[in-house]
């Protein structure tokens, strides 16, 4: 009865993940938003095959192209050039793996695999959503950390300063800020997430705020039953974005447990659109006068 499901509940993120493994292809410059890759109707990488959520030819897409369709093999390609250990390195930086630490008891730190269970395997699906496990308010702050140029912030339930029974103290004013990708990669990285709330070229225009610009990420992923240790059948669905995009005032991240009626943009998508669409008229926030990304999705 007493405990927050946003800190206790640990699930796959799925391909809300994709933000920041691209996000730190980009800060590494390993790629850019108009990188050209041959995405492949499917992966063939040890004993498992990696697929995408649809059914494709040879696709020719740009690394925000990726992003905006959600590409799993695109993912798994563009990471292919990072140094062993580095996206794991991005990924301890950008808050995973440990507990945030915001104050209610019972915080889980997640799953983020080490040493040798971090295997060449499980780091292709760790790229793009799988292998790890998080709570939502490590992705939330994840992800604010791209709103925030590029600079996570502790997050806080407290404005100010309280203290724990223990005597821990908590509070905005205890908070620690440290730069997770530059300001140029978090720019880059938001302009690909504006392509995925495009009507024609992304996947979640359900979750558009009508006269300002957003940018956001849908996320599907299955979910393992205790029972079995496996997955189950049904979904975790998700949607992440933060808005406007060229002057972030709020982040906000929607999950929706056991889903069985469709996916990130479905479920969460129109939810978010809501929540989004409030939160900027309620605090007067300026409709947006700039046009949105028009990267390439394609070559």
């Amino acid at each position: 009865m007493f405990k927050s499901s946003a800190l206790t509940d640990v699930y796959e993120p799925g391909s809300v993940q994709k933000v920041l493994t691209l996000s730190a292809v980009l800060d590494a410059g390993l790629g850019t938003p108009r990188q050209q890759y041959v995405v492949p109707p499917v992966l063939d990488r040890q004993d498992r095959p990696i697929h995408d959520h649809w059914v494709h030819g040879v696709e020719h897409l740009t690394l925000a192209g990726i992003l905006a369709k959600s590409s799993n093999i695109g993912t798994v390609l563009a990471a292919d050039r990072f140094r062993p250990g580095q996206l794991r390195r991005y990924l301890t930086a950008f808050g995973l793996g440990r507990r945030t630490d915001v104050g209610p008891r019972g915080e889980t730190k997640g799953l983020l695999p080490k040493g040798a269970a971090w295997t060449d395997q499980v780091d292709d699906r760790i790229a793009f959503g799988q292998s790890l496990s998080v709570n939502a308010v490590q992705m939330v702050a994840a992800v604010n950390a791209l709103a925030n140029d590029g600079v996570r912030i502790d997050p806080s339930l407290v404005k100010g300063t309280a203290t724990l029974d223990d005597g821990t103290p908590i509070g905005t004013d205890q908070v620690e800020r440290r730069r997770v990708v530059s300001s140029e990669a978090a720019w880059q990285t938001a302009l690909m997430m504006e392509r995925v709330l495009d009507p024609e070229d992304g996947v979640a225009s359900i979750a558009s705020v009508p006269g300002y610009r957003i940018a956001g990420k849908t996320g599907t992923a299955q979910r393992v039953a205790e029972e079995c240790g496996c997955y189950d059948g049904s979904h975790t669905a998700s949607f992440v974005g933060f808005g406007p995009t060229d002057d972030p005032r709020f982040t906000i991240y929607v999950v929706v447990h056991d889903s069985r009626t469709g996916g990130g943009s479905a479920v969460a998508g129109p939810a978010f659109a809501k929540l989004m669409s409030y939160s900027l008229r309620r605090y007067g926030v300026k409709r947006t006068e700039t046009r949105p990304s028009q990267l390439p999705v394609e070559w």
